[in-house]
């Protein structure tokens, strides 16, 4: 039994659409993986929202 070449053609085209769909997908998960690791090294690198707070107070007012 031999495929009609439109099928063929058909579901060569459909494939090819799938595998972009695919890559596209990847990239864009890749891309959110690197924000997210991103946001996770800013957080880790400013000290705590309790700590930045008591700094503020201990440090005596600059002089205007």
């Amino acid at each position: 039994m031999m495929i009609h070449y439109t099928t063929a053609q058909a579901l060569g085209q459909a494939r090819l659409a799938e595998l972009r769909h695919q890559a596209q997908r990847d990239a864009l998960a890749r891309a959110a993986g690197r924000a997210r690791r991103a946001r996770r090294q800013r957080a880790s690198q400013r000290p705590p929202a309790i700590l930045a707070a008591l700094t503020r107070r201990a440090r005596p007012p600059r002089p205007a």
